[in-house]
């Protein structure tokens, strides 16, 4: 099959536009919030201790069941004989196997039957994170990070002036490169950053110039809505690269009239594809199931967009 297909940047403002006002707005089909926002009893949205908090899962929170995660990060924060695991300083205290058994006891370390169940690369790739990576080593690693800014998120930001560049590279570069697991840490880096932003009472600089991760939600939501359309699959196109870069450049064109950084309107279109967008048919032909109650269904394209595990074609047209 011959590649060709066509960017709008105009529809992706619009698009976001709709989502953003649907989101304030609970017509978001049958979404009802994401995992980690569901607060533990007592603790205070934006606090020291949330931060920590978002901080602390977000760094083993590959690979899993997010809301089962989540569940497990809440009520071991409610148990107050356990709350020391989400304070770096603390933590750093107590004696190695301590530590270890209570994370374990509360379920934030897992064993490989606990791993979210993938596709069959996937699979291989979760073989290989359960042998490489280690959530203890990632939770002490991440703790040392922290206490090196006494244990507050928000001097960690405050020593890099409030910016995200600079907190990426930290990351992603000697010293503290091992607080993030190796698999996909970029993706988990950039997740990470959306969480703190939407909860600090501070602002994040250049939080526009960090890349949204991609994935199978926001390649679905980009194509069904005909913001790039045309004929391409996943064999002949990187598609992670081509909707990254296609959302980066609605974010700059749109940049007075959005106002909203790429890895905060990826939640909108990982939300468009999870809860909204459903192909008529499993080989991706014929009208959305949930189109007419879609805010943006003015948008959707006519066409094939078909996603079977590792492989995705489309064939779209206005």
């Amino acid at each position: 099959m011959a590649v060709k297909f066509e960017k709008d940047i105009i529809r992706g403002i619009s698009v976001i536009k709709k989502l953003n006002e649907a989101f304030f707005t609970d017509n978001l089909f049958d979404f009802e919030g994401l995992p980690e926002e569901k607060l533990p009893k007592e603790m205070l949205r934006g606090s020291s201790e949330h931060l920590l908090y978002i901080t602390l899962v977000s760094a083993i929170a590959y690979l899993r069941e997010e809301e089962q995660l989540w569940n497990s990060a809440r009520m071991a924060w409610e148990d107050k004989h356990r709350r020391y695991l989400f304070n770096p300083a603390e933590i750093l205290e107590r004696p190695v196997s301590e530590v270890e058994n209570d994370l374990r006891k509360v379920k934030l370390l897992c064993s490989p039957q606990e791993l979210k169940p993938v596709s069959f690369k996937d699979l291989i790739s979760g073989d290989q994170r359960f042998l490489r990576e280690n959530d203890f080593e990632i939770w002490l690693n991440m703790s040392r990070t922290l206490n090196r800014f006494g244990s507050k998120v928000e001097t960690l930001f405050d020593s890099h002036n409030f910016d995200a560049l600079e907190i990426f590279k930290l990351f992603t570069e000697t010293p503290f490169k091992d607080s993030f697991p190796e698999y996909k840490k970029e993706r988990k880096l950039i997740i990470w950053l959306a969480r703190i932003e939407r909860n600090a009472h501070f602002p994040i600089l250049n939080m526009i110039r960090i890349p949204m991760a991609g994935g199978t939600h926001i390649h679905r939501a980009t194509f069904m809505t005909g913001c790039i359309r045309g004929e391409l699959n996943s064999l002949q196109v990187e598609l992670d690269d081509l909707t990254v870069k296609y959302w980066h450049e609605v974010a700059e064109a749109g940049k007075t009239s959005l106002n909203i950084s790429p890895i905060q309107f990826q939640i909108y279109l990982w939300i468009l594809s999870k809860f909204g967008c459903k192909p008529g048919k499993p080989d991706g032909k014929e009208e959305c199931r949930n189109k007419k109650r879609c805010p943006v269904k003015e948008f959707c394209v006519s066409g094939q967009v078909l996603i079977k595990d590792e492989y995705t074609q489309i064939n779209t047209r206005l």
